[in-house]
């Protein structure tokens, strides 16, 4: 599992009528589909309103997607920081938020060492944030595409983030558990198909680079 543990969060208008994520029925609420907003959106509403009444339309990326929530071009938008403290700063609100799996992905003919020199430098990057989270926050409010719009809706600044919505932990394995959930909870909703076996998708290639360590 990847280091940054990255939330979303179903965000309102300052103007919004709604509070709470089941009052959200057959209701526009923008996502990126086939990506994080996307499933975790499904996650988060499925525990409040019938898989028929959830209406996840496509906006793309964060920009766009924080862009028609402020535009009133839908109800509600699933984004993730530095998007949130953004919105928050505005007046939204958040109706639901949660933080979910992510996977750091490597070509297969990366080799060994390489890879384990990419985990270390990861490693140490990790303690260096979590050692002062609000030093770093200017990578994300500086991003050169994140910094065009936050400059348009009155910019944003390190005191604006709610910290421990950002987490940083060390990488560990996918557990076998957990891709058999995740898999046969995307095959329930018709986001991969049943043709497809859970190992067919994951090769945890950490886990057997610790599993070679502990051997020798």
């Amino acid at each position: 599992m990847r280091s940054a543990v990255a939330s979303q969060a179903i965000l309102v208008h300052p103007d919004s009528v709604h509070y709470y994520p089941g009052t959200l029925r057959n209701l526009p609420i923008a996502v990126n589909f086939h990506a994080g907003s996307h499933y975790v959106a499904l996650r988060l509403l499925e525990g409040y309103l019938p898989k028929e009444k959830i209406k996840l339309v496509h906006y793309g990326s964060p920009e766009q997607r924080f862009e028609s929530l402020m535009n009133g071009e839908v109800a509600a938008a699933v984004l993730m920081e530095p998007y949130i403290a953004l919105a928050e700063k505005l007046g939204c609100r958040a109706v639901c938020e949660g933080h979910y799996l992510g996977a750091e992905n490597a070509s297969d003919d990366m080799d060994a060492e390489t890879f384990e020199a990419i985990n270390r430098a990861v490693g140490r990057a990790i303690d260096l944030i979590n050692s002062d989270k609000r030093r770093f926050t200017p990578y994300m409010i500086d991003d050169p595409k994140f910094a065009e719009v936050a400059k348009r809706w009155g910019g944003l600044a390190p005191e604006d983030f709610h910290l421990p919505r950002l987490r940083y932990t060390h990488q560990t394995p996918y557990t076998d558990e957990i891709v058999e959930d995740t898999y046969n909870w995307m095959v329930r909703w018709g986001l991969l198909s049943d043709a497809v076996c859970a190992t067919d998708v994951v090769e945890n290639r950490l886990a057997e680079t610790a599993g070679a360590a502990a051997d020798d």
